[in-house]
Parts: structure tokens; sequence; C-alpha cells
């Protein structure tokens, strides 16, 4: 069903006219509001840019997500706040079965998310062959979320798309509170979380169910999350700080659907997978710990280690697969700072070491025979300097170099059709960066950057049809190119604007020799050009209340193969598949009284090319929302009741592509996921707690 001008015209008359929302945590913004109706202001830092300096004065594209925004909605993900970011789409297909792009990079990936970094505290998200997984997270573990744009970050690799850093919840007072949602789809959650803090030692802890029958046939999840983030002071200048974080699985498969199903029986699954009731299960645990010492002048000297283990069983329609991975890495920098009366300069240099154990095998679904047995042995190597400099307050200069080193090696246990064992080392890669920020007067900013990237082939990708190691293949790179502008009244209204370019060699694709097989090759270029803006403006004010807040932003890209010849075919000056040539998003907040708040926010994503040819595409589409929340408290005890509906308007629509789907049998393509029709949801949040430590 298409978005026509005449409902979007109605929606934006409907958003301002009864406005509500979320205030979100802008991009040009050195100050934000953390909750609705905070009268406080905070500066924040932004992590990958170890100078101590706000998002104004951020020479990079920077988004920051606060707990506000994480908790709106049915909260169940990150992908409704990750959605509102200018430059971002997540395909959602199923709370198991989701796909990030930044910026149209990794846009061609079948089923998963690849080419960007994520961290959670210091442990890394993203594997050895760079997967990132981020359907199971917690969203009421996020404190906050910085997304870098692009390779814009020399301290946390050099991935295509850019850096997700996802800062776990901390301590500042004594606190114990349980979260209990109910919604649609037969979907329950209950959230139970504590925090204790002493003058030493601060520790907060997390345990979360979830589980939902899901809107489709054979696409009911269950899962489990527990979180422990610790810090122990020793002094004032050295601190230990402890993270563990584990979840537990199970989600039934319903996979895509052809046009006719996708649009006659959306709630169906694919025939296939709920033939063999598809699903899988995996539990994961992730630890890590941390060494700070803080030395003159605001430096810094940081050792940390980390380690991760996942297994995993999916039973497909062809066969059965099971695997484990086994990770442990490293992490140092240090941090130096001189300062002047003239400037100020930070100095940073590290090392980051990551070690991966990935085994697989699959089995016949018949008679549970052996079909393959596979280890790989992943590492890489990176190491980083960042120098950065204030000078007079008003020129900002960072400049970085990453350096990195790639190798897998590959066992074939399975000697039934030959060994093909073997190994792929890349040759070392080194991603220079240089960005400049101006600040013109105290309400406005200039920014520019120019930055190198770099995405290696998954080891799946570098093997031939015969099992052969590829020894042509190189990673993917690219240039980015990057100016904008940021502006901020007081803090009436805020604006930015930014117009980027990124260049891409060797672009990997992946060839489909079965419903899931791959053979990678380099084919040709692409081209990202793109427009971003976002605002915030508060409109109405009452003693230093923000009564009505609205915000919005929008993204106008042409994503599209530059020089790309593949099997023969020309496909040069093609759109990318799965991405939108415009995405914008609308919303206001409404607090009328000092413990209600009205909210509603609307997201419009254009039509999107299903495959390379550009032979098909999706419906544009336009979401709306509403929330109603009240908070309260009454002496140590705090209520939070949350209530909304979700697609109000009941639209039939595509929320994931499995883009370049194939045909098999003579069956038509199956490149639709549908989303969620019409969905209600209720909240409520007891909690008690007490004065936080002076």
């Amino acid at each position: 069903m298409k978005t026509t001008w005449r409902t979007i015209t109605f929606l934006l008359f409907f958003t301002v006219l009864l406005p509500s929302g979320i205030i979100r945590a802008q991009l040009p913004f050195s100050k934000q509001d953390t909750t609705i109706l905070r009268d406080e202001i905070e500066e924040i830092t932004i992590t990958a840019f170890r100078s101590p300096y706000n998002i104004f004065n951020t020479p990079a594209p920077v988004n920051l997500i606060l707990p506000l925004e994480f908790e709106s909605g049915d909260a169940l993900t990150p992908i409704d706040a990750l959605n509102r970011v200018p430059g971002i789409l997540m395909h959602h297909g199923t709370l198991n079965t989701n796909r990030l792009t930044i910026r149209g990079i990794g846009s061609r990936t079948p089923y998963g998310t690849n080419k960007i970094k994520a961290y959670f505290g210091e442990i890394p998200l993203t594997t050895g062959d760079g997967e990132t997984v981020l359907e199971d997270l917690e969203n009421t573990s996020i404190q906050r979320l910085e997304i870098i744009k692009g390779p814009s970050s020399s301290l946390y690799g050099a991935g295509l798309a850019g850096v997700l850093l996802f800062h776990p919840k901390s301590v500042e007072k004594d606190f114990v509170q349980n979260e209990t949602t109910v919604a649609s789809f037969g979907t329950y959650k209950n959230t139970l979380s504590a925090g204790v803090s002493t003058d030493r030692l601060q520790i907060y802890t997390l345990g979360a169910l979830l589980s939902s029958d899901g809107f489709r046939e054979n696409n009911s999840t269950t899962r489990g999350n527990i979180l422990l983030n610790s810090t122990y002071n020793f002094s004032d200048k050295s601190n230990l700080q402890f993270l563990a974080k584990a979840t537990k699985m199970k989600a039934y498969i319903p996979s895509s659907l052809d046009l006719e199903t996708y649009q006659n029986d959306p709630q169906s699954a694919a025939l296939n997978w709920a033939g063999v009731h598809g699903y899988e299960e995996y539990t994961n645990s992730q630890l890590g710990v941390s060494f700070n010492r803080f030395t003159l002048n605001e430096g810094k000297i940081s050792a940390g280690v980390f380690g991760s283990t996942r297994k995993l069983d999916e039973l497909r329609p062809f066969n059965r697969l099971k695997e484990s991975s086994d990770y442990i890495g490293w992490r140092a920098y240090m941090q130096k700072v001189v300062t002047s009366d003239e400037f100020r300069l930070v100095m940073t240099t590290g090392i980051e070491m990551f070690r991966e154990t990935y085994d697989w095998q699959t089995f016949d679904n018949d008679d549970d025979e052996l079909l393959s047995d596979n280890n790989e042995k992943r590492q890489y190597e990176n190491l980083f300097v960042q120098v950065e400099s204030n000078i007079k307050d008003r020129l900002f200069i960072s400049t970085g170099l990453n350096g990195n080193l790639t190798r897998f090696k590959y066992t074939d246990h399975y000697l039934d059709n030959g060994d093909q064992s073997g190994k792929k080392n890349y040759k070392p890669v080194l991603s220079p960066r240089l960005g400049l920020n101006v600040l013109l007067a105290e309400e406005y900013s200039l920014f520019s950057n120019v930055s190198h990237g770099f995405s290696t082939p998954t080891f799946e990708e570098t093997l031939m049809p015969e099992g052969t190691i590829n020894e042509d293949i190189k990673p993917e790179s690219g240039w980015s190119f990057e100016t904008g502008f940021r502006a901020q009244f007081t803090n009436r209204f805020k604006l930015s604007a930014s117009y980027y370019r990124i260049y891409i060699d060797n672009l990997l694709v992946a060839h489909r020799t079965g419903e899931d097989a791959y053979i990678g090759v380099n084919a040709g270029q692409s081209v990202h050009p793109g427009f971003e803006a976002e605002f915030t403006w508060v409109t109405i004010t009452h003693n230093k209340n923000h009564l009505l807040t609205i915000y919005g932003s929008t993204t106008l890209a042409n994503y599209h193969f530059n020089d790309f010849v593949n099997l023969g075919t020309d496909y040069s000056g093609k759109l990318l598949p799965g991405t939108a040539k415009e995405t914008f998003s609308l919303g206001a907040n409404l607090s009328p009284l000092k413990n209600l708040s009205l909210n509603a926010w609307y997201r419009y994503n254009g039509e999107m090319p299903v495959d390379d040819a550009n032979s098909a595409f999706s419906d544009a589409f336009g979401l709306t929302n509403t929330e109603i929340r009240y908070k309260a408290k009454a002496g140590a005890i705090k209520f939070d009741l949350r209530s909304g509906v979700q697609n109000i308007f009941d639209i039939n629509y595509t929320s994931m592509l499995a883009v370049n789907a194939p045909s098999f049998g003579g069956n038509p393509p199956r490149y639709y996921y549908p989303g969620n029709p019409r969905n209600f949801y209720f909240s409520i949040l007891i909690g008690l707690s007490e004065k936080p430590n002076p």
C-alpha cells in the first residue's frame, strides 16, 4: 500500500496539532534532556574522540541515542530507536532477523549485518568475519548509544559503514525496579534490575524475560537476558571495570514471502520453513575486564581483556546447522594530554587483538547424516593512533591512522568430497582520516572530514564452488568525504545538516549457488552520495520546562552502482537494493502536566529495489505511532506507566527485504518480510531508590 501525499499532509497536520513524541539526542547538540521532564541539561563527551569535547565540536558525523528513546514504543529491541537516526536504515524481519545499513553500506548482505563495528562497553559485538548481531540486546541495559557514521573513527577500526558504541547502564544510587510489558501477538516481557553504589564499588544488574507468539505463523520467540556491570575504584586515579552479559534465545523462522503471498496472506510463513517448523536456538555469553589509570592533565592508560562463547542450533528446510564459536581479545591504549594557554593536544595510541575459533557442521534433516564439518581460525590486529588539538577553543583538528592485519585458517574435517582446507592472509590495510571543526560563533560550527575504510570478505565468500580458496579476492575499500554545519540557538532551536559522498571499490558480490550457499567475487564500484539533516524546536516553555518540542530528520540519497558488471550483465547506474532514496521522521512531545507526556512520531520510508537489476520495488510506506506516559514519585517509590499504539493506520508494509532472493524450482523469488499490523502495548515500572551519594 503506497503512502499518498494526502496521507502525509494529514499526518504532519495531526502531529503538529496533537503534538507529542520522543525528545532525542540530536547530532549538533552539546546539551540534551535525558528525561522528558528534566530541566537540567548535561554535556556528553563522545567516546570515539578522546578529547573532552561535546558533539557540537566533533569533526565527524556522530549521533547519540539516550535512554528515553530506547524506552519508547514497545522497547523490545533497539530497532525503532535506530530507525529514527538519519542515514540509518534497519531492516526488521522478525525479532531474530534484522539487517542494519549505514548510508547504504551493507544493504546487499543477505540476512544479517556486516561492514560495521559494534561494541557493548569494551566488548566487541562483531565477530571475526565482520557479522554483528544486535537483536538480542536488551534496551533497558543501554545507557546511551554513540553512532559514528562512515569510517570516521581511528580508535575502533575502520569499518566502511561505521561504529556503534553501546554504553551499558551504570549506577549512581541504590535502587531496585521491575518493569512489565504486555503487547499484541501474545507478547510479554518482564525486566528486573537493581543497583548498589558505595564510595568504592558500583554494581548494576539486570535480568529480562521475553516471550512472543509473533504476528506471523511459525513466529514465536522466547529470549532471556542477564547483565552485570560493575566498577571498583582503587582510588581517585584508578579503577577496575567488569562487564558480563548473556542471552538465550529460541526463535521460530517464518522467512520471507513472494509478492502474491505478501499482499494477500502476510501473516503466513514460507511453506518450506513452516513445513519443518524451522527455528534457531542459541546461547551467547560475553565478558570483559579493564583496568584504567588516570594520569596528569586528564591523561589515561587503559588495558582490558574480553571473551565470548556462542552455541547455535538451526533447523532449516534444506539441512540442520550446528555451530559454536569462542573468542578472546585484548585492547589497550594510552592517552597523553599536553596543554598550554593557546591549545590543547591529545595523543592516543593503542592496539586491539582478536582471536576466534569457529566450528560448524550441517546434517541431513531426514537421517541426521553428517554433510559437512568445518573449523575456522579467525584473527586480526588493529593498531591505531589518533591526535586531536583544540586551538583557542575555535578550531578542533582530529587526525588518525588505523592499521589492520586479518587472517583466516580453514580446516575441512569432512573428507568424503576431498580435503578443502586452506588459509587466507590479507595484506595489511592502512586507513587514514582527517577531520576539522571550526566554531564560527557560539551558535554556529562547520565540520568536514575525509576518511578511509575497508571490509574484509567473510571466509565463506573466499571459497570457490569446488571449495578451494579464492586467492584473488580482495577486501572492499572506500573513501568518505563529508562537510556540514551545526547550529544551536540557546536551547530552543537546534539544526544540523551535512552532505557526503562515499566511493567503494572492489565491491563484494555474493553469488547464490543454493538457498544458503554463496560465492564471493569482487565485481565493481558503488557510490553513496547523500544529504542528512535534523532539527529540534522547543516551541513552548513555561518556568524553564519544555511543554512542546517538535523534532525531525531526513535523508536524501542516491546510492548506486558506478561500474558494476556481474556474470556478463551491466548494472552500472542501478540503485543499490534494499536502499531508499528518501526517508524522514517527524515527532513531537507535549508535556501539559509535570508528570504527563503525550507522544507521537511518524517515519516515512521510500520505495526500495529488491535486486541489483532493479526489476521490482517495494512500496513506499509511512508508519505512525503514539504513546502516553505518566511518571510519578512518592518518597522513595517511583511509578512509570506507558501505553501506546504502533502502526495506527494498519498499513501493509515491507519491514525487510531479502535482497537478490533466488527463484528455485520455478517458484517466484521471496523478497518480502511483512511488517507488523496495528498493535498495542502497555508497560508499568515500579521502583524503589535512595538518594544519590554526595
